[in-house]
C-alpha cells in the first residue's frame, strides 16, 4: 500500500505545510484504502507507514510541473475540509522521474484520468523496486539540456502527450543558441532535412552518416514535401555522405540543378531572372565542390550576369510592383555566393557591397529588412548579411554591427528552436541560420595574406583540373603545392605557440613545402598532438606532389590524372584537417 498525492498547482508541493481537501481523499483508491476512515482519526497514522509520492498533474505548467517527490507522509492533522501534514523526502530515493513514473503507471495503478486530478489516492501494492532505485537523493535541476534531451526522446519514442508537456516546458527558457541546437535532432526526426546532419556534428562514412543516407533516400523516394530547391539540397547532401550505391540519384540532381542554372541564365531584359533567384542558386551552389566543379561553366555565366547588374552603390536592385528597389535579401545573397564562390576579381565588388549592407542595419533592432526602407526586420537578409560581414574586411571595424545582428537572430527563434521566413520551411531556415551562428568562427575574411591565398590557389587548381589537359594538369598540380605551401605559412603566422616562422633566419627566403611540413611535424610533436615517431598525416603524399611538381617545373614532366587527383585529394584533407583543428577556419568553404 502507498499513498499517491496529486495537485493541479505546480506550486502546492514545493513548501510546505503541504494540505489536500478532503472531499478528494481516498479517489481512485484500492481495497486496502477501506480500512481508512477519517471518522476514526487513529486509522490516519496507517498512512504514515507507508510510502508516498507527491506529483503535479499532467498538463500543470510552470518549472516544477515534472518534479515528483518519494518518501513517508507525517503528522496527519485534520483542520475542519481540509488535511494538514509534513513530509520527510526518502534520504536515497526523494526525486522520481515522472516519465518513469508514468510508465509504470499500470502497476501503480495510476488511471488515465486520475492523472489530470487533483486528489489524494491509497492504492494497493507497493511502488515498483526498479522505480525507487531509479530515484535521486538530489533534485535535477530542470536546465534547458535537460529538457530538450527529454523532449528529443519523447519525440524519439513516440510518447506525444509527454512531448507536448516539454514543449511547454521549453516556453520557460529564453530564446539560445544553445536551445536551438539542442532541439536540431528533434527537427530531424520530424522531417529528415539534409542541411541540419552537419549542425549535429555526424560524419560522412559512419554508422551515423550511413542512417542520414538512408532516411533522405527515402524522403526522396516518397516526394512528398520536397521544397522547390530540393535538388540543391540532395546534390550537396550526397556528394558529402553519399557513396557509389547512390551515384546515379546524384547524377540526377546534378542534372536538375543545371537545368535549374541553365534556366535562369536565359532570359534577358525583362525577362532575366531576379537577382535574389540568381544570388539564391549561386550561393547553393558554392556549399558544394561538387556543384561548383560539374557545374562550373552555369555558374560562369551566372556569376558574370550577377557582377553586371550590381549598382555603383554597391547594391543590387529587386523589381517590387513593377519598381526597382534596392534588394538587401538580394544583396546579401549575391554577396555571400560571390565570397564564396569568387576569387580577388570580384574583391571590390564584394566590399562595395558589404558597405552598403552594414548601412541598411535597422537602428535600435540590429537586424535588417529584406528590401532597403522596409521596416520590418528579415531572418534571412540579416543572416546572411552577418556572414557577408565576417568574411569582408570590415569584420574588425564594426564588432558591435555583428554583436547586435546576431543577438537578434537569436532571439527571433521560435519556441522549439526554428526560425521562420518565407518561402522556405522553419527547418531549413534553421538549419541555414544555425550554420552562420554555430560556425562563424571558421569564416575565413576576404583579408589579403597566406590563408586566403592559399584558398585562392586550391579553387583554381580544382578549375583547371576540371579543364582537362596535359598542360592544365600540370598547373592544377603547381597550384595545388602552393596551397598546401601558402596554407603552412599562414598556420605558422597564426600560431604563435608552434614557435614557427615562414621564413629562413636570412628573414627573406621561406622554407618550401617540404622543409615546412617537416617543422610543422616536429611541432606538433613538441606541443603534443602527434606522439613521437608518428608522422604527420599526409605528409608523405604530399612529399611525392612536390616531386612532381619539381619535375614538371624543371623538366616539363607529365602528370596523369589518377596522380593529380590522387594529390589533390589528401591536400584538400590535409588543409581540411588543420584548418579546423588548429585554426578553427573552414578554410576551402
Amino acid at each position: 500500500m502507498f499513498n499517491l498525492l496529486v495537485s493541479g498547482n505546480s506550486e502546492w508541493w514545493e513548501t510546505p505545510p503541504y494540505t489536500s481537501t478532503i472531499d478528494r481523499f481516498k479517489e481512485y483508491s484500492g481495497v486496502e484504502a477501506e480500512t481508512i476512515d477519517l471518522a476514526r482519526p487513529d486509522t490516519l497514522r496507517r498512512l504514515e507507514e507507508i510510502p508516498a509520492v507527491l506529483m503535479y498533474e499532467v498538463g500543470a505548467g510552470g518549472p516544477h510541473a515534472r518534479v515528483v517527490r518519494h518518501g513517508r507522509i507525517r503528522n496527519i492533522v485534520r483542520r475542519g475540509g481540509e488535511l494538514s501534514f509534513s513530509f520527510d523526502l526518502d534520504p536515497n530515493h526523494a526525486y522520481l522521474d515522472r516519465a518513469a513514473v508514468l510508465r509504470f503507471a499500470d502497476q501503480l495503478g495510476i488511471a488515465q484520468f486520475e492523472q489530470h486530478r487533483t486528489h489524494w489516492a491509497i492504492k494497493d501494492g507497493d511502488i515498483p523496486a526498479e522505480l525507487i532505485a531509479a530515484g535521486t537523493a538530489e533534485r535535477a535541476q530542470r536546465t534547458v539540456a535537460v529538457v530538450a534531451g527529454e523532449y528529443v526522446e519523447a519525440r524519439r519514442e513516440g510518447r506525444r502527450r509527454d512531448a507536448r508537456e516539454l514543449a511547454e516546458e521549453l516556453e520557460d527558457f529564453p530564446p539560445s543558441l544553445e536551445k536551438a541546437l539542442l532541439l536540431v535532432p528533434a527537427r530531424i526526426l520530424q522531417q529528415p532535412t539534409p542541411e541540419l546532419y552537419p549542425i549535429l556534428g555526424i560524419e560522412p562514412r559512419t554508422p551515423e552518416g550511413r542512417n542520414a543516407v538512408e532516411a533522405l533516400i527515402a524522403r526522396d523516394n516518397a516526394r512528398q514535401d520536397l521544397p522547390a530547391d530540393w535538388s540543391y539540397s540532395l546534390a550537396w547532401f550526397l556528394d558529402l555522405y553519399g557513396s557509389a550505391t547512390e551515384a546515379a540519384r546524384l547524377d540526377q540532381a546534378l542534372g536538375e540543378c543545371a537545368a535549374h542554372l541553365i534556366a535562369l541564365g536565359a532570359g534577358e531584359g525583362d525577362a532575366a531572372a531576379q537577382v535574389e533567384e540568381i544570388g539564391y542558386a549561386l550561393w547553393r551552389c558554392a556549399r558544394s565542390p561538387r556543384l561548383v566543379g560539374d557545374l562550373r561553366r552555369e555558374i560562369a555565366v551566372l556569376t558574370d550576369r550577377l557582377v553586371r547588374r550590381q549598382e555603383v552603390e554597391g547594391y543590387w536592385s529587386e523589381t517590387r510592383g513593377g519598381a526597382a528597389v534596392p534588394g538587401v535579401r538580394a544583396t546579401a545573397l549575391a554577396t555571400v555566393a560571390l565570397q564564396r564562390l569568387g576569387d580577388d576579381r570580384y574583391h571590390e565588388a564584394i566590399r562595395k557591397a558589404v558597405s552598403w549592407l552594414i548601412t541598411q542595419v535597422i537602428p535600435d533592432v540590429g537586424a535588417l529588412p529584406r528590401d532597403a526602407g522596409d521596416d520590418a526586420p528579415e531572418v534571412i537578409a540579416t543572416a546572411l548579411a552577418m556572414e557577408a560581414i565576417r568574411r569582408s574586411d570590415f569584420v574588425e571595424d564594426v564588432p558591435h554591427v555583428l554583436a547586435a545582428g546576431d543577438a537578434w537572430l537569436v532571439s527571433g527563434q521560435t519556441v522549439l528552436g526554428g526560425w521562420q521566413a518565407e518561402p522556405w520551411p522553419e527547418d531549413y531556415v534553421a538549419a541555414m541560420v544555425l550554420e552562420y551562428l554555430a560556425r562563424q568562427n571558421e569564416m575565413l575574411p576576404q583579408v589579403d595574406g597566406f590563408l586566403l591565398m592559399a584558398r585562392d590557389f586550391f579553387r583554381k587548381a580544382e578549375e583547371l583540373r576540371l579543364e582537362e589537359g596535359a598542360n592544365n594538369r600540370r598547373l592544377a598540380a603547381i597550384a595545388t603545392v602552393h596551397a598546401v605551401e601558402m596554407f603552412l605559412y599562414g598556420l605558422f603566422e597564426r600560431r604563435e605557440d608552434l614557435a614557427l616562422s615562414a621564413f629562413r633566419e636570412n628573414g627573406t627566403e621561406t622554407l618550401g613545402p617540404r622543409e615546412a611540413l617537416r617543422a610543422l611535424q616536429d611541432a606538433l610533436q613538441r606541443i603534443g598532438v602527434l606522439q613521437a615517431p608518428q608522422r604527420l598525416p599526409h605528409r608523405d603524399n604530399l612529399s611525392a606532389l612536390v616531386g612532381r611538381r619539381d619535375g614538371i617545373i624543371h623538366r616539363a614532366h607529365e602528370i596523369s590524372e589518377a596522380e593529380l587527383g590522387d594529390g589533390m585529394k589528401h591536400a584538400r584533407r590535409f588543409i581540411e584537417k588543420y584548418a579546423r583543428s588548429l585554426l578553427d577556419l573552414n578554410l576551402l568553404q
